[in-house]
């Protein structure tokens, strides 16, 4: 089962664009739980940090506010997974091709690690993105690859390095100073 995000990365950049929403209080908050994923599960933290916020508009959907849903993940007819603690009903978008508005049931976390965690957990561990992890030294690469699974927007790759450009955010791949 694929996982598909919250919003479609078109709507959610049509309400919250990406360089005029930048919050810089967002990144120092999310930086930690992006370098924990990047150094338990070898996901660059640049690509955890971008999709994050798109996915959340900067932590400010209600997803991300209520139920510290980060990446949008769904709910499947397995339930939740092994991370999330329950589902909740959402409107969202769907692009299949055309957008269309919907209901569906999104996870919700006890916090943002967890969210960031599942996020760690689910990249490694799904079929649908085996072909990203040889390509975690380049997260432009790295989230080309995961992107052809993760959104139905065909623009999202690009979208994530933009903000990863945009905010510098390959610094979180480096070491603390």
């Amino acid at each position: 089962m694929v996982v598909r995000p919250l919003i479609a990365a078109a709507v959610l950049a049509a309400l919250l664009p990406a360089t005029a929403s930048a919050d810089p209080e967002y990144l120092a908050a999310i930086e930690p739980a992006a370098r924990a994923v990047a150094e338990e599960f070898r996901i660059p933290a640049s690509v955890a940090a971008a999709q994050s916020a798109l996915e959340s508009g900067w932590g400010k959907s209600e997803m991300a506010k209520v139920d510290h849903n980060y990446f949008g993940f769904k709910c499947n007819e397995a339930g939740h997974g092994p991370i999330a603690t329950g589902c909740r009903d959402h409107p969202t978008t769907e692009c299949t091709p055309d957008c269309h508005p919907a209901v569906a049931s999104f996870r919700v976390y006890d916090s943002k690690e967890a969210s960031f965690r599942d996020y760690g957990r689910l990249i490694t561990t799904s079929k649908h993105y085996e072909g990203a992890l040889p390509l975690a030294a380049d997260p432009d690469a790295f989230i080309t690859e995961v992107a052809k699974k993760y959104a139905t927007d065909p623009s999202y790759a690009e979208k994530v390095i933009k903000l990863m450009r945009e905010h510098d955010l390959y610094a979180f791949d480096k070491p603390k100073p």
